[in-house]
């Protein structure tokens, strides 16, 4: 059955019903996407399927080599060490500007609490606070220009928690913990505190999904 299109850019309403489709599970890693059976499904040209699908290779979501349709992302343990560094350096040094001014962002605290009130939850259900939670981090530091770099990781930092929390990967109630423990370091202007619980907190994460991830190779 076709998907009936929304007011709003076209292309912009196909990319986020894949994006949603992508971090649902609906359409697993390795799926192939190609432009005809996009443009069918959602009843469009082409050409605007086409711009969908580079949409989404540009945000790492899909992959795409020469005269091959497009297909969701397979992270490899490569993949998920190099995302993992590339956004500790950013976030790092957020932590530190944010230390240096005891400036705690309310939107962290608001996400850090909705995370503790699913601890019950299915852990799937913790991805969008807790992405959340370190991008306000990032946000906090009012830079047009590192807000930019860092929003163009955002798929590829999604997509790793949805391995995450999809495998159980790490416990609920320890994210909400170490995310507090955070919180209070930039309270205190404990730059150099805040920095290594952030350095410990990805680096679990990344090993836990790095090892789950060569298990599947």
């Amino acid at each position: 059955m076709a998907a009936r299109l929304g007011v709003v850019s076209v292309v912009q309403t196909i990319v986020k019903s894949l994006r949603a489709r992508i971090f649902s599970g609906e359409l697993a890693p390795g799926t192939p996407l190609g432009e005809v059976d996009v443009a069918a499904h959602y009843e469009v040209a082409r050409p605007t399927a086409k711009a969908a699908l580079e949409n989404l290779v540009a945000s790492g979501l899909l992959t795409r080599n020469a005269h091959q349709s497009a297909k969701v992302t397979l992270l490899t343990s490569a993949d998920a060490r190099d995302i993992y560094r590339t956004r500790a350096i950013i976030e790092a040094e957020a932590v530190r500007l944010l230390a240096s001014t005891g400036q705690v962002p309310e939107a962290a605290r608001q996400a850090n609490a909705e995370i503790t009130a699913l601890r019950d939850a299915s852990p799937i259900d913790i991805v969008d606070p807790d992405v959340q939670f370190h991008s306000a981090l990032v946000q906090a530091l009012q830079s047009q220009r590192t807000s930019s770099i860092y929003d163009q990781l955002s798929d590829e930092i999604r997509l790793c928690m949805t391995h995450v929390q999809d495998a159980t990967l790490l416990n609920t109630a320890d994210i909400a913990d170490e995310h507090e423990r955070l919180l209070q370091c930039i309270e205190a202007g404990d730059a150099h505190g805040a920095a290594e619980v952030l350095a410990q907190h990805l680096a679990n994460a990344n090993a836990r999904l790095a090892k789950h991830l060569d298990s599947l190779a």
